[in-house]
C-alpha cells in the first residue's frame, strides 16, 4: 500500500513522543456499573436491560462507551463507535455500507455475539434511541440504522449482552445497544474533525445549540459527514485472482476475469485471445476498477426539548433527521455474447491456434472501451422520528413513564444490471448489429444502448409506530431492602412497502407496484426486583438479590410468544459480584423478508470468482463442470421466529483503593430457527444443506430438474427472460455447471455459541495527572450451525476468529492526553482447497492506533472549552491478512478491515 506523506508521519510521531514522555478520566469503554450496586430507589435512572429505575440489570454483564472513549475514537459515524466493542461482530472490521453495488446491504447491522447474517433483513442485536425503537431502514432490511443517529448527539453507550427479550421484544438475542444522547445543553458547541489518508478524506462538522431554563431545556444538533470511495486499485491488497494460475506465472498476478479489454473467444472448451488473437487467454480483475468502499454524504439533525417545572409531570420530545447517499460504482460492465457460425463476426477456425474447433463461440468481452468503467450505483436513504413521553411522579415512589415512538425509514436503489441484456447482444450479434470482437465501434452503439436498458432497482418504505406504558415503583419494605416491582403494555405497528428488481427496463421498473406487508404487535411485560440481603440487613454476606422478567407478544402474522428471564446477584464482599442469568429470546421475521415471496434471480457464478466447492466432490479440468447457478434474493414461505435459549455466569471485581476494576463472564447461547441463506461459500454447506443443492455427479438431467425448480419462481417462469437469459449464459446446457444452489432464504438451523468476556480496567493518579489502562476482549470457545441436514459443525470461515482483544495505554500530563489502542484479531482456521493453494489458515490482524488531545489553557472567551484533538487510524499501516477466496464482500483479505493509514485532526470549542 502506498504510504502517507513522510512529512505529516514524522510529525504525528514527534507529538507521540512529547505526549507519551510525560503520559483527567481514562478515554477507554468503561465497563458500566456492576449489576446490584446499591442505587437510591428515588434516582430517576432507566438504566439498559431493566425496567425498574436506579437498578443496573441482575445477573448481566454491561458494557459502557464513555464520552471520553467517543471523543478518543474520533468517530464520523456511529457504526465507528460500535467497532471498538469486541463483542461486537465489526469489531476491528468492516463498518462502512459495502460498496456491492446492489440494495442487499443498505445500512451497517451491529452484531453482539456474532449472531448476524446480513442475508436475514433483521439484526439479533437489539438498537435503541434513549430506550425507544427506531424504524427499518434499507431494501432488503427492516433492521434500524445505526448510522441515523448524529454521532455528535451521542452522551454515551449501553451495552448488555445477555439476551433482552423479556424486556424488550424481538431482535434481543444477542443483547441491546441503547445510545444515550443529551438530556440538556447550554450554549453553543462546533466540532470539526479532517481526516485524510492515501487517495483518501473524510470530514465531518457537528454544531450543538442548546438552552436551560427554570422550567426546562431545548437543544439541537446538526452533523455532517463525508468520506471517499476506495477502488480495488487504491489498496494493494484487494484483489480478486486466479491464484493456481498466479502460482503457475511465477507469482504474477492473474485476474480471476476473462472479460477483459481485449476480450476472449471460448469455443470447444478452449479459450482464446482477441485483437490480436493469441493462444493465450486475457485475464484482469475487474474488481480494481470497482468500490469495496462507497462514497458516503451523510446530514443528521437531534432535537430535544423537556419541560421540567419541578412537579409531578415531565414532559420531552425527543426527534431526529437523517439523509444519507451512499455511491458505489461498479466497474466495468461485462457479457458473454453466444455467436453461431452463420454470424458474420463468428471466427473460423482456421483463424484460430487450436485444433478440433467447432460449434457456436462465446465472446466473454467487458465494454469500458464503449461505455467507460464508471458504473454508479447510488443509494438514498432517509429517515426521520419523532418520539413525545410523560413522565408521572404518582407518590410513594412510584412513577409511570409513557411515550409514543413514530418513525420512518426511506431507502432507494438504482444501479446497472451487470452483465446487461445478453439476449440483445446475442441478437445484435446473429444479425451483424453487434460486433462483440470491438466493442467500441460505433455501429455497435444502438445494440448497446438497448441491452444496457437493464437495471437492479429497489425501494422501501418502513414505518413505526409504537405506543409504550411503564409503571414501576416499591411495593412493600424486605429485610434487605424495597422489593421493587415494574409492570408494562406496549403496542406496536410495522409496515413494510418496497418493490425489487434485478433485472428491469426503466419503463418496467416505473410499472412495478409496491408489495405491502404489515403487522401489530400487543405486548405485556413485567420484573420484580427482590433484595434478600441488602444495607438494611447486612451481616456476614454484603449483597445477595434476584430478579425476575417476562414478556408477552401477540404477533397478528405468526402468533404469540413468551420470554421469562432471572437473574442473581451475589456479593460476599462489598468489592466482589457473582451474577448468572437465564433466559429465552426471539427474533421475529423482519417485514421485507416477507415480502419477498419469489427468487429474485438465478445467477451463473464462476468458479475462479467464487470456488465454493464440495471437499468430496472432484473438480474436473478444462471447462467442465466449473461454474455454479445460485437462487438468490427471495423468501421461502412459512418462515417462523428465531428463538433462543441464553444463560451466562460471571463476575466484577473492585478492591478498593486500587484503581482497579476486572471482570469476565461466560455466555452460552442456543439459536434455533436462524433466518438467512445457505452459506454456500462454506465447506460444511453440502453436508448441512444438501437438500438445497444439485451436483454435477447427478447428472445433467438432474440439475436442469433443480434449475427449473428453481426458476419456476422467477417473474415469466422457466419461459420468462429471467430464465431464458440465465439458460443462455451457460451455453444453453449444463455440462459445465458443478452445481445448481437455492440461496433463499429460510429458517437455516441452529446456531450454537458459547465463549468467555473479559476486561481489567486500571487507572491512577499521579502528580503530573493520571495514567490508565484496559483491556476488553472476548474468546469465542465454540460457534457451530447446522442446518435444514446434517448436525451443528465447525462454521469455517465465518465467524472470522475466536479471540479478539482491544488494549489502550494512556496519560494525561497537565492539559495533554496520549492515547495508544491495540486492536487484535486472532488468526483462524481455512478450509484448504485447490482453488485457495490449499490455505490452511488466515494469520490474526493487529491495527495500533493513536489519540492526542490538548485542552488549550485560559479563560477567555476564545480559549475556555476550546481542544484540539489528532488521531492516527493504522499507525502502521497494516494490511488485512491475505484470503485467497471471497469474505464479507473483501477481496484477498479477511479477518479485518482497514481504510489504511487515515490521521484524523479535531478542534472543538464551547461558549
Amino acid at each position: 500500500m502506498r504510504n502517507n506523506s513522510s512529512l505529516a508521519l514524522a510529525s504525528i510521531s514527534a507529538i507521540a513522543f512529547v505526549s507519551v514522555a510525560g503520559m483527567a478520566t481514562p478515554a477507554f469503554g468503561q465497563q458500566a456499573p456492576a449489576a446490584g450496586e446499591d442505587a437510591k430507589s428515588s434516582e430517576d435512572i432507566i438504566v439498559t436491560g431493566t425496567l425498574i429505575r436506579g437498578i443496573a440489570p441482575v445477573g448481566s454483564q454491561s458494557i459502557g462507551v464513555s464520552q471520553e472513549k467517543i471523543i478518543s475514537i474520533g468517530a464520523a459515524n456511529t457504526s465507528d463507535l460500535v467497532s471498538s466493542i469486541p463483542q461486537a461482530g465489526t469489531f476491528n472490521g468492516y463498518v462502512g455500507v459495502r460498496g456491492s453495488s446492489n440494495f442487499s446491504l443498505a445500512v451497517n447491522r451491529p452484531t453482539l455475539r456474532y449472531l448476524g447474517n446480513t442475508a436475514s433483513s433483521t439484526a439479533s442485536t437489539l438498537l435503541l434511541l434513549d430506550g425507544h425503537r427506531m424504524p427499518g431502514m434499507g431494501i432488503l432490511q427492516t433492521s434500524a440504522d445505526v448510522d441515523a443517529i448524529a454521532a455528535g448527539a451521542i452522551e454515551r453507550v449501553e451495552v448488555v449482552t445477555d439476551g433482552g427479550s423479556s424486556t424488550y421484544g424481538s431482535d434481543a438475542v444477542g443483547g441491546v445497544m441503547n445510545f444515550i444522547t443529551r438530556k440538556s445543553f447550554d450554549g453553543v458547541e462546533l466540532k470539526d474533525n479532517f481526516g485524510f489518508g492515501d487517495n483518501y478524506q473524510q470530514a465531518n462538522v457537528n454544531a450543538t445549540v442548546g438552552k436551560t431554563w427554570d422550567w426546562g431545556s431545548a437543544y439541537v444538533t446538526y452533523d455532517f459527514s463525508r468520506h471517499d470511495a476506495l477502488y480495488g486499485k487504491e489498496r494493494g491488497w484487494s484483489q480478486s485472482l486466479d491464484w493456481v494460475a498466479t502460482a503457475a506465472n511465477n507469482n504474477i498476478p492473474v485476474g480471476s476475469s476473462f472479460n477483459c479489454t481485449p476480450g476472449n473467444v471460448v469455443i470447444s472448451s478452449k479459450t482464446f485471445s482477441l485483437n490480436p488473437i493469441s493462444a493465450t487467454a486475457s485475464r484482469c480483475d475487474n474488481t480494481e476498477l470497482a468500490t469495496f468502499y462507497p462514497r458516503e454524504t451523510k446530514h443528521s439533525l437531534l432535537g430535544s426539548l423537556v419541560i421540567d417545572t419541578g412537579g409531578r409531570v415531565q414532559i420531552s420530545l425527543k426527534a431526529y433527521y437523517v439523509h444519507r447517499v451512499d455511491t458505489s460504482d461498479g466497474g466495468p460492465i461485462t457479457a458473454d455474447v453466444t455467436v453461431t457460425p452463420a454470424s458474420p463476426f463468428y471466427i473460423p477456425a482456421a483463424n484460430l491456434p487450436g485444433t478440433g474447433l467447432s460449434g457456436n463461440e462465446t465472446f466473454r468481452i467487458n465494454l469500458a472501451s464503449a461505455l467507460g468503467t464508471f458504473t454508479p450505483a447510488p443509494t438514498t436513504m432517509e429517515a426521520f422520528g419523532i418520539i413525545p413521553s410523560i413522565k408521572v411522579d404518582l407518590g410513594h415512589d412510584w412513577q409511570v413513564n409513557a411515550s409514543v415512538d413514530y418513525g420512518r425509514g426511506k431507502a432507494n436503489f438504482f444501479g446497472q444490471a451487470n452483465p446487461i441484456n445478453t439476449a440483445v447482444l446475442n441478437a445484435g450479434a446473429a444479425a451483424g448489429t453487434f460486433d462483440p470482437r470491438n466493442p467500441a465501434l460505433a455501429s455497435n452503439a444502438p445494440v448497446i444502448t438497448s441491452a444496457i436498458d437493464l437495471f437492479q432497482f429497489g425501494r422501501a418504505v418502513n414505518e413505526l409506530v409504537d405506543a409504550r406504558a411503564v409503571v414501576d415503583g416499591p411495593l412493600f419494605k424486605l429485610p434487605g431492602g424495597d422489593l421493587r416491582a415494574a409492570i408494562g403494555v406496549e403496542f406496536e405497528h410495522d409496515s413494510y412497502a418496497g418493490i425489487t428488481t434485478r433485472g428491469a427496463s426503466r419503463a418496467a421498473i416505473a410499472a412495478l407496484t409496491d408489495t405491502i406487508v404489515k403487522r401489530d404487535i400487543w405486548s405485556a411485560f413485567g420484573e420484580v426486583n427482590l433484595p434478600i440481603i441488602g444495607a438494611d440487613n447486612r451481616g456476614g454476606i454484603y449483597g445477595l438479590s434476584v430478579t425476575a422478567s417476562a414478556r408477552y407478544d401477540h404477533y397478528s402474522d405468526f402468533g404469540h410468544t413468551f420470554n421469562p428471564k432471572f437473574g442473581i446477584n451475589f456479593q460476599p464482599v462489598d468489592w466482589l459480584t457473582l451474577r448468572g442469568n437465564w433466559g429465552k429470546a426471539f427474533q421475529a421475521p423482519g417485514l421485507s423478508d416477507l415480502a419477498q415471496a419469489t427468487a429474485q434471480s438465478v445467477n451463473p457464478l464462476p468458479t475462479t470468482l467464487r470456488p465454493f466447492f464440495d471437499p468430496n466432490t472432484p473438480v474436473l479440468g478444462g471447462s467442465n463442470h466449473t461454474g455454479f447457478l445460485v437462487a438468490f434474493g427471495g423468501t421461502l414461505p412459512g418462515l417462523q421466529p428465531q428463538k433462543a435459549t441464553t444463560w451466562s455466569l460471571g463476575f466484577d471485581i473492585r478492591p478498593p483503593a486500587t484503581g482497579l476494576t476486572a471482570g469476565m463472564t461466560y455466555y452460552n447461547i442456543n439459536f434455533k430457527g436462524l433466518i438467512g441463506f445457505a452459506p454456500i461459500n462454506l465447506p460444511t454447506f453440502y453436508k448441512n444443506f444438501a437438500d438445497k443443492v444439485v451436483l454435477y455427479t447427478a447428472g445433467d438431467a438432474a440439475m436442469q430438474a433443480y434449475f427449473n425448480q428453481l426458476a419456476a419462481n422467477l417473474p415469466g417462469g422457466l419461459a420468462g427472460t429471467a430464465a431464458q437469459n440465465t439458460l443462455a449464459s451457460i451455453g444453453g446446457n449444463f455440462s459445465n455447471v458443478y452445481a445448481v444452489m437455492d440461496g433463499r432464504t429460510t429458517n437455516l438451523g441452529t446456531v450454537l455459541t458459547d465463549g468467555i468476556d473479559f476486561y481489567v480496567h486500571y487507572s491512577h493518579e499521579t502528580g503530573f495527572g493520571d495514567v490508565y489502562a484496559a483491556v476488553d476482549g472476548t474468546y469465542i470457545l465454540s460457534l457451530k450451525q447446522g442446518g435444514t441436514t446434517g448436525v451443528a459443525d465447525v462454521n469455517g470461515v465465518d465467524p472470522n476468529n475466536k479471540f479478539k482483544v482491544n488494549t489502550t495505554l494512556g496519560a494525561h500530563v497537565g492539559n495533554f492526553q496520549g492515547q495508544v489502542t491495540w486492536a487484535h484479531n486472532s488468526g483462524m482456521a481455512e478450509g484448504p482447497s485447490a482453488a485457495n493453494l490449499q490455505q490452511s489458515y488466515v494469520i490474526g490482524f493487529n491495527v495500533f492506533n493513536l489519540f492526542f488531545k490538548y485542552n488549550v489553557p485560559g479563560e477567555s472567551p476564545w480559549l475556555k472549552d476550546l481542544s484540539f484533538t489528532v488521531n492516527v487510524d493504522n499507525v502502521l499501516d497494516t494490511d488485512p491478512p491475505l484470503y485467497r477466496g471471497l469474505s464479507n464482500s473483501l477481496f484477498g483479505a479477511a479477518n479485518g478491515f482497514t481504510l489504511g493509514r487515515v490521521i484524523k485532526i479535531g478542534v472543538s470549542k464551547k461558549f
